[in-house]
């Protein structure tokens, strides 16, 4: 945990939490039937439980479903709460009746899975007729040379402030490190397979209608990620300042963002 936002509780809530609040947002309804796919360690199935939903986290990874198992056993309040339940599959592969559920959720999983349109597909028979979908995924290919730029001059930033303490290479030489930072977003993305931005989109605009599209901010995690403060509250400040500028770029179209939220209503008849 100590290379991640849960290090330390502030960076967690302005990180997942922020995911879990732009879920929230788009959630209508009450004890509704949740699948969650590609739920990891389970923090957002836990806490869509926690709300009253009957949430179903499915995982290809065993040891990443070892840790909301625990949890969910040992919760003294789960009779109060939603039920959540997990299950080790890969989500291609799954089998489960259709129509089961009120929402399906992708968090930053559909760029892992292959042939993107069948996963979506397979959603689309899962949720019951009106049911919605919720997709929060990360878009490596939009990752441009102004992108790249900015994201040097922060990491130059904390470096001066020593506070830069990642094993990432950051040279004087500008140009040569926007190149290397550039490479280091596509070559993880070219080794693992992961989807462009339009072979997630595109199967999504044909079985759903968008009830709502947007950008958020996001490579802000990976800079937290590599900065150590010695102050609790100026690293928190300063999470908090890193995160607010990516949004401002975004919204003035000076840098490309990575993170879409698609909100689309089942459309009938299409598979």
């Amino acid at each position: 945990m100590k290379d991640s936002p849960w290090r330390q509780p502030y960076l967690a809530r302005l990180t997942f939490g922020e995911v879990h609040n732009l879920v929230d947002e788009y959630i209508f309804g009450q004890n509704l039937r949740i699948l969650d796919v590609g739920c990891g360690r389970g923090w957002l199935s836990l806490e869509l439980a926690r709300e009253g939903h009957d949430c179903m986290g499915i995982d290809s990874e065993k040891d990443m479903i070892l840790s909301p198992r625990k949890t969910m056993e040992s919760d003294p309040y789960k009779d109060e709460r939603g039920k959540p339940d997990f299950q080790v599959s890969d989500f291609p592969q799954w089998e489960h009746p259709r129509d089961s559920f009120d929402l399906v959720i992708f968090s930053r999983s559909l760029h892992h899975i292959p042939q993107p349109s069948k996963a979506v597909g397979k959603a689309h028979e899962l949720l019951k007729k009106n049911g919605q979908i919720i997709f929060i995924e990360y878009a490596y290919d939009r990752v441009d040379k102004r992108t790249a730029t900015w994201i040097y001059q922060v990491r130059r930033s904390l470096r001066q402030s020593g506070w830069y303490k990642s094993r990432k290479k950051l040279s004087d030489n500008m140009d040569k490190s926007v190149g290397e930072i550039m490479e280091e977003y596509a070559a993880p993305a070219r080794k693992e397979h992961f989807n462009r931005f339009e072979e997630m989109h595109k199967p999504l605009n044909a079985l759903f209608r968008e009830a709502h599209l947007s950008w958020e901010p996001y490579i802000y995690w990976d800079l937290i990620m590599d900065m150590r403060v010695p102050s609790e509250d100026v690293e928190m400040a300063t999470a908090h300042s890193i995160m607010a500028m990516e949004t401002a770029l975004i919204e003035a179209n000076s840098i490309n963002p990575v993170l879409f939220c698609f909100v689309g209503l089942k459309q009938p008849g299409k598979s």
